[in-house]
């Protein structure tokens, strides 16, 4: 690992806000649920990489080519699980008839529900991303079943994450890493909104973190190198 990153470390949104689990150098590992995207990013003052589960960088209209690629990688039915990231017009409150009505007047397309529900926390990582675009050199986007199917040696998970089956399979992954660890930081967190499978994904996003801090991460796209319109990229690390 890069001696420079004093932290890695894996975020997913969740009910309760952003779960976060978090590396240290040394065997110490750590879980907490922030309220905010700010919140979170104000509490770490040392070199860090954040891998978090939202989309960063948004199209004016149609889709981004590292959610084609990433479904592309991932193939039937694990596909599904990359939706096409919203356009930059339609991050802002409203009803989702509203949204999805304006999402098809820019872009010919309608606004998938899930989208649609992270419409908050996009918008949250978007502003701050804006406000201070150098923060992207330390803060990526990952996509948790591209995470997985990498490390599963490019093999993709065979069941859905929110079935038992399909968390016994991602929590297997895990305690080659972490033996033992998810287990504690699931009793550590109970209780603060989040489910399994959030925290499952934020131990995804976390050894992704570990392999950016590397220099060993995928992108995507591999080829290409996508940029919005306001200067952030748009690229999902695995």
């Amino acid at each position: 690992m890069d001696r420079t990153i004093l932290h890695c470390i894996g975020v997913d949104g969740c009910r309760g806000g952003w779960l976060a689990v978090m590396e240290q150098e040394g065997p110490e590992i750590d879980a907490q649920v922030f309220p905010t995207w700010h919140a979170l990013v104000e509490r770490f003052t040392e070199p860090v990489i954040v891998s978090v589960d939202i989309p960063i960088g948004l199209p004016e209209r149609g889709s981004r080519q590292c959610d084609l690629d990433a479904r592309r990688f991932l193939g039937k039915p694990r596909n599904s699980s990359v939706f096409p990231a919203p356009v930059r017009g339609c991050v802002r409150p409203g009803s989702y008839a509203e949204i999805n009505a304006a999402h098809y007047g820019i872009d010919g397309r309608g606004l998938t529900r899930q989208a649609y529900g992270l419409l908050e926390k996009i918008a949250q990582v978007d502003q701050d991303l804006r406000a201070d675009p150098s923060r992207q050199q330390w803060i990526r986007e990952i996509h948790p079943e591209v995470s997985f199917t990498c490390w599963n040696g490019g093999r993709p998970m065979r069941h859905n994450k929110k079935k038992p089956c399909g968390r016994t399979e991602r929590e297997a992954l895990i305690e080659t890493v972490w033996p033992a660890q998810r287990a504690r930081l699931a009793m550590h967190v109970r209780g603060h909104g989040c489910a399994p499978d959030d925290l499952n994904d934020a131990f995804a996003a976390l050894w992704t973190a570990r392999r950016i801090a590397a220099r060993s991460a995928r992108v995507f796209p591999e080829k290409t190198s996508e940029v919005d319109a306001r200067g952030l990229r748009m690229e999902i690390f695995a």
